[in-house]
């Protein structure tokens, strides 16, 4: 019995399936449902993954204003790479969710977001890596993050959106780059390969 559990959990007492806590219904039935949702399985989906393909739906998402969306192409592939590049990814994909906190007028968060992305992408900044112009995207951070500065929380919904780097990749570079820091989902000669990942749903 869940709810059974729930107290035994609380207090190491139940007495014939009647709780025994001093906590309310209502704690215990929000506890109750949190156990149900925890004994549940994680549903996974296996899907195919090309990194360069995924970059180009970052770089379109961002764009057009679908931080939220553009993070989670990034994330994809951040979540398997292993190699030197994974800072990269990982500055790109807070500086997309540094723009979703600015969209829903979170300074704090947008604040944070800004600060450690740049100094994620700072180490790259000097080259296209994997294909980015990482210092426009730096820079642009950069006045972004001075911007919200000048603004402070009472007026952060003031914050311009457009004042965004325009994110794009040069799929050219790609290969060298993907043999230069041995990234994921690349073969020996640079190439793309199409990997297929299981990631949660």
């Amino acid at each position: 019995m869940v709810v059974g559990q729930a107290a035994l959990l609380l207090t190491g007492s139940v007495n014939q399936g009647t709780i025994v806590a001093p906590f309310s219904v209502s704690v215990i039935a929000v506890l109750s449902v949190r156990l149900m949702q925890g004994m549940g399985r994680k549903q996974f989906v296996t899907k195919q993954l090309v990194v360069p393909e995924a970059f180009e739906r970052f770089c379109a998402d961002f764009n057009a204003g679908r931080f939220y969306e553009a993070h989670e192409h990034l994330e994809e592939v951040w979540q398997f790479e292993k190699g030197p590049v994974r800072d990269l990814y990982k500055g790109l994909i807070q500086a997309a969710a540094a723009y979703v906190h600015l969209s829903r007028g979170g300074y704090v968060g947008a604040w944070r977001l800004l600060t450690t992305a740049l100094g994620y992408l700072e180490p790259y900044a000097e080259g296209p890596a994997m294909g980015f112009d990482v210092r426009h995207v730096a820079d642009v951070l950069e006045q972004a993050l001075a911007e919200l500065q000048g603004l402070g929380p009472a007026d952060v919904s003031r914050f311009p959106l457009e004042l965004r780097p325009l994110m794009r990749v040069d799929r050219r570079v790609i290969p060298a780059e993907a043999r230069r820091w041995g990234a994921w989902g690349f073969d020996e000669q640079g190439q793309p390969m199409t990997m297929e990942v299981t990631l949660a749903a």
